[in-house]
């Protein structure tokens, strides 16, 4: 019999069970209902696999066994025909539970082991050093290393040589910082090959360890290389077209021009005519009047000095700009106008230029460029009015600010731009003339908006078109 069975009673989670002959004849522990137990055989308790278990143990089989009671389980021993049973259901438990989370987190490892080998770059760990401590199938097969032999390397010996040294700067300012993002420098694999690589970096404190993914970059590089080379030759072919197209445009202004300097000539030309004449019916007098003379002498020089201004204007015009200067606006507009004026009052147009008060008419561009513009302007317009039939043609320009930029606005009666043409008119070689260029109002473009850094635009309003010059001021 046990001693100090009252001690014994209340063991927790314990159940001690005494027999004699398989039968229990005393009985304790933390159990409803056990006293019911007593003189009961272990065989007609407990189930029969439980009772196999139990019966082995008493025929010291085993030092221990585990058996299932009433939904719980213990974990049985002997001890001089003594059964102990120790309530183990919670720690079974819990067991359950760390071996389903093994399973997990084994079943995770595999997951991300797989994530990291079928990676489109290269994923490796690094110690604080740089030296490799893992690095995932694609970085291995890119750089031609087995896991074994990276184990020897770090991200500084794949390194060429001149980027050796930025290479261990970025692993200490990937620790310093906590990442580094982007990092480009040649590798160099174990057959030598030279890669082009991008690298981030980023630092596992936790762990004292950088985590390193790389990119193969080669073919963007060369890439961009034979796209730059692409480029430049593009660039060359439009730039080399450009100047075609300049060069055309000027002539296209020079033969408007020499048409213009028939026309400023025709007059003058038929004045010295009439002079002349006027000359050999004098000298056929007995008694020349010398002061008569003298003011056809006055009247002949002042003929003769307006077209050799004409001839220095047109001269002046077709002088190439090499560099931008400040030039006065208005100055310029009107020293385009005197080229074509003749041709204005021969057409019965009237010219107004309106400028708002306080202006400052100072820009910075290429003055002779701008001329050609305005002229252009002037001529397309005097042109439409022309084709329109008006015959109270005009032709206005207003000069005004907005915004620190200069708008000079040139507008016309000459009945506007169809619809159809208005979104192709600043294309190249694009005319509604017989026999135009194309090529004015794209070169005027050009140079407001390329050269000089401003805008063109153009729109209907009621009885014409108006183009609208915005350059900038203050620069």
């Amino acid at each position: 019999m046990i001693k100090n069975s009252d001690i014994l009673k209340n063991i927790p989670k314990t159940i001690i069970l005494e027999l004699k002959n398989n039968t229990i004849i005393e009985c304790y522990g933390d159990k409803k209902n056990l006293s019911n137990l007593k003189n009961k055989k272990l065989q007609d308790i407990f189930k029969k696999r439980t009772y196999n278990l139990l019966k082995k143990l008493l025929n010291k089989k085993y030092n221990t066994t585990v058996i299932t009671w009433d939904n719980k389980e213990y974990e049985v021993h002997l001890k001089n025909k003594i059964l102990y049973f120790h309530d183990i259901t919670q720690y079974s438990n819990v067991e359950l539970q760390l071996k389903q989370s093994l399973t997990d987190l084994i079943s995770k490892k595999e997951e991300l082991q797989a994530v990291f080998d079928l990676a489109a770059n290269g994923i490796s760990i690094l110690d604080r050093n740089g030296m490799f401590l893992y690095a995932n199938k694609f970085f291995q097969n890119m750089m031609e290393y087995t896991m074994e032999e990276l184990y020897k390397e770090s991200c500084i010996s794949l390194s060429a040589p001149e980027y050796a040294k930025p290479s261990q700067t970025a692993v200490q300012k990937a620790i310093q910082y906590g990442g580094i993002e982007k990092f480009k420098k040649i590798c160099i694999t174990k057959s030598g090959v030279h890669l082009n690589a991008s690298m981030s970096l980023s630092y596992l404190e936790s762990r004292d360890e950088i985590l390193m993914i790389t990119s193969d970059i080669t073919e963007d590089i060369q890439y961009q290389d034979k796209l730059k080379k692409q480029v430049e030759i593009e660039v060359a072919k439009r730039s080399e077209q450009h100047e075609v197209m300049c060069h055309q445009s000027r002539l296209a202004a020079m033969g408007e021009m020499i048409d213009s300097i028939a026309h400023q000539w025709r007059q003058p030309l038929n004045s010295l005519g009439i002079i002349i004449q006027g000359l050999r019916h004098i000298s056929t007098q007995k008694d020349i009047d010398v002061k008569f003379l003298k003011e056809i002498e006055v009247e002949i020089m002042e003929k003769v000095n307006y077209m050799s201004q004409t001839i220095d204007d047109f001269s002046m015009f077709f002088r190439i700009s090499k560099q931008k200067e400040k030039f006065d606006v208005l100055k310029s507009i009107q020293d385009a106008i005197r080229l074509i004026d003749i041709q204005l009052k021969n057409n019965n147009i009237v010219f107004d230029i309106n400028v708002d008060d306080n202006l400052d008419l100072n820009v910075l561009g290429f003055v002779n460029e701008f001329r050609q513009v305005v002229l252009n302007m002037i001529h397309n317009a005097m042109m439409a009015i022309v084709t329109s039939n008006q015959k109270s043609g005009k032709i206005e320009i207003l000069i005004k600010s907005n915004r620190k930029n200069l708008h000079i606005e040139i507008s016309d009666n000459g009945g506007g731009i169809s619809k159809e043409n208005m979104p192709k008119i600043f294309n190249p070689y694009f005319t509604t003339k017989d026999k135009g260029s194309g090529i004015g109002l794209y070169m005027s473009k050009v140079i407001i908006e390329n050269h000089m850094d401003g805008l063109l635009a153009v729109k209907n309003k009621k009885d014409g078109a108006q183009f609208t010059i915005m350059l900038p001021q203050g620069k």
